[in-house]
């Protein structure tokens, strides 16, 4: 989980001019641009648009009026509108870097990493010092699963700043799934220290990636006790339980969860497990076709419905969802061991024997799952043989 919140990094704001033009619309733009800094101050976001609105209505090419308007309009949520802005801003004026800035940040909400990283990047190569930006640059490779570089990129940072916690929680998060514990250890033994809920949540994402997961149990529910909203702390806390059999306890934190984060996908995919493993199939199936829904091409989600539909001992629906599963994740090999199961099931022995033959290829080159949590949750989640 990338702790590291675009709010806690800042936004530039552009300052109001002090010039005033002797021309009547560049005044009264001057003055509503003044007032949609003070309504922004103070919290206002709506009536600063507004007046920032008029202020672009007056003099439409002002940069800095093109800016705050699109800061106003990232911080409401509405990114399309603020990389307009942002957009029309670099373009009176592309040495912007502050805009540039801004209009990483707004892709970065609406999710647009690639577009992210493009303008930070840039923004980066200017400005190397700009330790805000390549924070960001770091969290923008991780999304595009270019890992290594985004490591690379967040390292630099940590180098810059050691006291940055933000930079410390992605770097954790980054290692374990890396599978770098032994790096991510030291990033621990700091944290330790430091009584947040973030703290705890990164501490606790630690341990149970070693396993350890009364310790996990622990941390996680301290993050709780000091952020009951923290998002992935459920989940998190959900997995350590299940792996100490406390599978009740597991389903509710599952549960919880999803009240406050319907799309969480970590829950969503142990829950349906658990559901299934308590013969409550229908409320699995329910639960990971919802699922699916968003997330079509989520492979671990379909081969939970994979298992789902073999534990019905529907074996041709279970072959069609597996087959696609490793369309998808052709190195994933719970879903090939799966199949030998199903094309056993259904007599069909050369393929059967082919999956064989793939799973032994895929042990012999070390094709595993990245993380051991992993490789423990699924060798548990599957369907005995």
């Amino acid at each position: 989980m990338a702790l590291t919140t675009l709010h806690a990094i800042g936004a530039l704001m552009l300052a109001a001019s002090t010039t005033t033009s002797p021309e009547t619309a560049a005044r009264r733009a001057e003055q509503a641009f003044a007032r949609g800094v003070q309504l922004q101050q103070q919290g206002d976001l709506k009536a600063a648009g507004e007046a920032y609105e008029t202020a672009r209505s007056l003099a439409p090419t002002r940069v800095d009026v093109l800016s705050n308007l699109g800061l106003v309009y990232s911080e409401m949520g509405e990114q399309d509108r603020a990389v307009r802005c942002f957009r029309s801003a670099l373009k009176v004026n592309p040495r912007q870097n502050a805009v540039r800035f801004n209009l990483g940040v707004a892709y970065m909400r609406a999710k647009q990493y690639e577009q992210a990283q493009s303008q930070l990047s840039k923004v980066v190569a200017r400005q190397p010092g700009n330790l805000a930006a390549r924070n960001l640059l770091g969290l923008c490779l991780l999304k595009l699963d270019r890992t290594g570089e985004g490591i690379a990129a967040l390292e630099a940072v940590r180098h810059a700043n050691p006291q940055d916690a933000d930079v410390s929680y992605t770097l954790v998060s980054a290692y374990i799934k890396t599978n770098q514990l032994e790096k991510a250890e030291p990033l621990v033994r700091a944290l330790d220290r430091n009584d947040t809920a973030e703290a705890h949540f990164t501490v606790g994402s630690y341990y149970l990636a070693r396993l350890d997961h009364a310790r996990a149990i622990q941390e996680f529910t301290r993050a709780l006790e000091r952020n009951p909203a923290l998002p992935e702390a459920h989940a998190q806390l959900a997995y350590a339980y299940y792996f100490e059999l406390q599978w009740d306890l597991s389903v509710k934190m599952c549960e919880d969860e999803l009240a406050l984060n319907p799309d969480d996908s970590n829950a969503v995919k142990l829950l349906g497990s658990l559901y299934r493993q308590q013969g409550r199939l229908e409320d699995a199936v329910a639960l990971l076709e919802k699922a699916i829904r968003l997330r079509p091409d989520d492979y671990e989600i379909l081969f939970q419905l994979g298992l789902l539909a073999q534990a019905k001992n529907d074996y041709p629906q279970a072959v069609a969802i597996l087959e696609k599963v490793t369309r998808l994740s052709p190195d994933f090999p719970p879903a090939h061991v799966t199949l030998v199961r199903a094309y056993t099931k259904l007599k069909r022995t050369d393929d059967a024997r082919r999956e064989r033959a793939i799973v032994d290829r895929l042990n012999r080159e070390g094709k595993n799952l990245p993380t051991v949590r992993d490789k423990a949750l699924y060798d548990a989640f599957r369907t005995p043989q």
